[in-house]
């Protein structure tokens, strides 16, 4: 396993307690150690009973994702390997300790939509799309955005951390389309996820019907909007920003709100006193790779 899959199996059992000991030898499996069950087709309230937050592998695939993603092409887009799907979906119902490092991202992002595609009802619920599809049709971007606030705000706290990692990891994606030609955009994500996070428009038999299709391309829509909207508006809340942030070790600007790591000092308020924060900082970050560079070649005296 690389240093960072270490670190990151690291971050997830200090997150949440994840890693426990097996017990008495007579008794330990045959691996040494076990690690929260991620049950599919199951509640997300069961799910995430354990300490009421994310379970730790499920968390260790988003921080995956959301770290080596950004620069493939076609992640969520392309199919996993199937028999190795399979195999991180065992390990995964049966709470086997995974190496990340062993299957790629399209693997894992594969597992990870079917993950969601089998949650009851889905991971808004049904009058939660029903709520996102009325929404839609809101003309007012500022009340489409405060309905989308309450409407986060009202799902149990381990939905909006796990939505808030998604969409996160969505975004970061898709602004990477361009620069890294993945092509991936929010569109493209809208099309591919959708389906995932959207019951109510996968037909019950084989063959689709004409609303079914409709209310796809409505969802892609809204998957779209909130994939663009994520950092440019406070749709999910400052509190679950800030947990995007310290999980991910990522800096995003919400509303021009800095919102950094807890590594760090909080950022202050103020646009004026962030914006000086934030050069600080970025002076600092280049002092110390400067600083390393000149070890590296031996420049300092």
């Amino acid at each position: 396993m690389s240093s960072w899959a270490e670190r990151v199996h690291r971050r997830a059992a200090d997150l949440g307690n994840v890693v426990t000991s097996c017990g008495h030898p007579a008794t330990a499996p045959g691996y040494p150690y076990r690690l929260e069950k991620v049950k599919f087709g199951v509640p997300l309230e069961e799910v995430c009973k354990h300490n009421n937050n994310i379970p730790g592998p499920l968390l260790v695939l988003i921080l995956k994702l959301n770290k080596e993603s950004p620069n493939r092409r076609d992640v969520f887009r392309a199919p996993g390997h199937q028999a190795s799907m399979k195999k991180l979906i065992h390990f995964l119902q049966a709470g086997r300790l995974v190496n990340v490092d062993k299957y790629s991202v399209f693997t894992i992002a594969s597992v990870l939509k079917k993950f969601l595609r089998k949650i009851p009802n889905g991971i808004f619920g049904r009058n939660g799309e029903m709520e996102l599809f009325a929404i839609n049709e809101l003309q007012n971007e500022a009340e489409q955005t405060d309905r989308l606030h309450r409407l986060f705000a009202s799902l149990p706290k381990y939905t909006q951390h796990l939505l808030v990692l998604l969409f996160g990891t969505f975004r970061v994606i898709a602004s990477n389309a361009a620069n890294a030609s993945t092509g991936m955009t929010s569109e493209a994500l809208g099309v591919s996820v959708a389906p995932s996070f959207f019951q109510s428009c996968v037909s019950d038999g084989k063959t689709a019907r004409m609303e079914d299709v409709l209310k796809f391309k409505v969802a892609t829509k809204i998957m779209q909007h909130i994939i663009d909207k994520f950092a440019t508006h406070d749709i999910f809340g400052r509190d679950n920003y800030e947990y995007y942030a310290r999980v991910t070790g990522r800096i995003l600007k919400v509303q021009d709100e800095w919102i950094c790591s807890f590594q760090y000092p909080p950022p202050p308020r103020g646009k004026l006193a962030q914006q000086k924060y934030a050069l600080q900082h970025s002076l600092e970050a280049e002092k110390t790779w400067l600083q390393c560079q000149c070890e590296r070649w031996g420049l300092r005296s």
